[in-house]
């Protein structure tokens, strides 16, 4: 396991020994130099009395105090209004240089996409959900209800195996919603085990600000059994087993994360929220209707393991992982722009990007969707020609791949060994 990322200036990240989201957090508040505060750029912060007043919900500042929230505040305000709030809490200036190199330049690619991107969304409500993303996620979230009880009841091995398609759609779609300000549907996610709360740190604070880094929680959190950094040491039997096990690691995926959820819950949160019941809401109505209780909760982890792996195949070959891709080992380009990095770890998709449904259920437009997380995937497309005249204007490739050359190039990635100059 390396412990040095090729993209200069980013410091080592001791939470990658530990994988369990909060201790991202934790090891962040051991180097970002944010003083027990909050860190935005090379200024200390004091967002304590604003925490109940934001906008956003208060989680999101609780979670983040005594880290560096620079590229969370970047990303996630499009318009300049939270910037002009800031000086109300300044503090000081900081002591320590930052622990991320990456730049927010205001003639940089992020911030001259930004701007345009407001001017496309400006006539929207584009700080909520979309009616259209709200229809679609409440008949997944209906449908799934309706067939694993309908399977508890009849005690059918066949409505299950829907059911759990239908759990994996709302799991995913459900992630468009905890990326936003806080909101009941962000619980649907909760119904797959997975914790809407850890995700919003190993998903939102880790994944998507450092992607593809040393930092991604979702790079490092199958290491070593999943290798996807490029290493001159990786072996061939190492690679051949990764590319065997794969399955298996999709299908533990709900199970293994839902065990740590609660494993924080108890242990490091010591707070149970409404959401970390919501698991056992589906189990408990299957019970109600089955024949027998172990009937039910046979079916319901029938239901976990098949959704589970359908969320896996989706997840991990949705945009990230092709030898074509930039990976932390890889050779980093000059220019330090934070939404370079999003673009040069992403790529996007023909077909599933032409429809909301398919995008909202497939983790689809996922190059606009990183670079404008909070925006409800309904609207993104509003902002298509921006970027693609800043993609222009910078000299980046905006062409779109297949599925399946994403699904091969996953597979060829876990074997990669070789460094390569990966500029989109």
């Amino acid at each position: 396991m390396s412990k040095t990322s090729t993209v200069p200036g980013l410091a080592y990240l001791p939470a990658r020994e530990k994988k369990i989201a909060a201790y991202f957090l934790e090891a962040r508040r051991k180097i970002d130099g944010a003083e027990g505060l909050w860190r935005i750029e090379n200024k200390i912060y004091d967002l304590e009395t604003f925490a109940k007043l934001h906008p956003g919900g208060e989680e999101w500042i609780r979670l983040t105090k005594g880290t560096d929230i620079t590229e969370l505040f970047q990303s996630h305000h499009i318009t300049d209004k939270a910037e002009r709030l800031l000086p109300k809490f300044y503090i000081r200036e900081a002591t320590t240089q930052r622990s991320v190199p990456l730049t927010f330049l205001s003639d940089g690619f992020y911030r001259t996409f930004k701007r345009r991107a407001f001017e496309a969304l400006k006539n929207v409500n584009f700080h909520r959900s979309s009616m259209t993303t709200d229809l679609i996620i409440d008949s997944l979230m209906v449908m799934t209800f309706a067939l694993s009880l309908a399977a508890a009841f009849a005690h059918s091995y066949a409505i299950i195996v829907f059911a759990s398609i239908f759990l994996t759609l709302t799991t995913v779609a459900a992630h468009n919603y905890f990326h936003m300000k806080d909101n009941f549907r962000m619980y649907y996610f909760d119904l797959s085990m997975l914790s809407s709360k850890n995700w919003r740190i190993s998903h939102v604070m880790s994944h998507h600000m450092y992607t593809n880094t040393l930092w991604d929680y979702e790079i490092y959190i199958v290491e070593p059994f999943l290798q996807w950094i490029p290493r001159k040491d990786k072996s061939y039997f190492a690679s051949l087993i990764s590319k065997i096990i794969s399955p298996i690691v999709w299908m533990l995926l709900f199970l293994v994360e839902g065990f740590k959820r609660y494993y924080l819950v108890f242990n490091e949160y010591r707070v149970f929220e409404f959401r970390d019941f919501v698991p056992f809401v589906l189990p408990l109505l299957m019970s109600l209707v089955a024949p027998k209780i172990l009937v039910a909760l046979k079916l319901w982890l029938i239901m976990l393991l098949i959704s589970s792996a359908l969320f896996g195949l989706i997840g991990f070959n949705a945009a990230h992982h092709h030898p074509d891709i930039f990976h932390d080992g890889d050779i980093y380009r000059d220019d330090l722009d934070w939404g370079l990095l999003e673009m040069d770890s992403v790529r996007d998709r023909k077909v599933i990007d032409d429809s909301i449904f398919l995008a909202l259920t497939n983790f689809g437009s996922h190059t606009l969707h990183h670079l404008l997380p909070t925006v409800d995937h309904h609207y993104l497309h509003l902002c298509m020609p921006a970027f693609l005249q800043t993609c222009k204007e910078f000299g980046l490739n905006s062409d779109k791949w297949t599925q399946w050359e994403l699904i091969k190039g996953q597979f060829r990635q876990l074997a990669r060994t070789e460094t390569k100059k990966n500029h989109r």
